[in-house]
């Protein structure tokens, strides 16, 4: 968008789209209070500035074929660019790695994994190990039952906006 700035219309879009990724446009126009034309116009501009990288549905895994969640804990050996480089790499190559996050703290990186169940956890880990990229310890956590899912961001509460027609923003905890 031209100014990068976006109003509380543009936010309460954005929620919105987010619930519902395919919700009909004349629905949408008519949740926000807007012409047709005119929440088009700002979806668009919003689409192109970058503020909606994509739409996808939401599978339930579970019904397909029986998995495990389980999140990695690792540190590296060196840590210089190019062994973090390397690392991130060969990460983004596997698929059932759904989420590596770089972090602070005592440990390098948290990855997100799924599998089919722990002998197939452990072959990726062992193909991790074995591609030589610098792990000096892993730490493994099964997921055992998911207590709240991620179902959007928290855009308003994020950016102090009100939606309005949605619940009235709560109050900021502390001080």
């Amino acid at each position: 968008m031209a100014s990068d700035k976006l109003d509380a219309v543009d936010v309460r879009i954005l929620a919105l789209l987010q619930k519902n990724g395919r919700i009909k446009k004349v629905e949408l126009a008519s949740a926000i209070g807007l012409s047709l034309s005119s929440c088009w116009d700002r979806l668009q501009k919003m689409e192109q500035a970058g503020y909606v990288r994509g739409y996808r549905g939401e599978i339930d895994l579970g019904r397909l074929v029986k998995t495990e969640l389980i999140f990695t804990t690792l540190t590296l050996q060196h840590h210089t660019s190019a062994h973090f480089a390397r690392f991130e790499q060969v990460v983004k190559t596997i698929p059932e790695v759904l989420a590596c996050h770089a972090v602070g703290g005592g440990i390098d990186y948290i990855l997100h994994v799924i599998a089919l169940n722990i002998t197939h956890y452990q072959e990726i880990i062992d193909d991790l190990l074995t591609r030589e990229i610098g792990i000096s310890v892993y730490f493994t956590y099964v997921v055992t039952k998911t207590v709240k899912r991620f179902e959007g961001y928290p855009i308003a509460e994020l950016l102090d906006v009100s939606l309005e027609a949605e619940e009235p923003p709560r109050q900021r905890r502390g001080g």
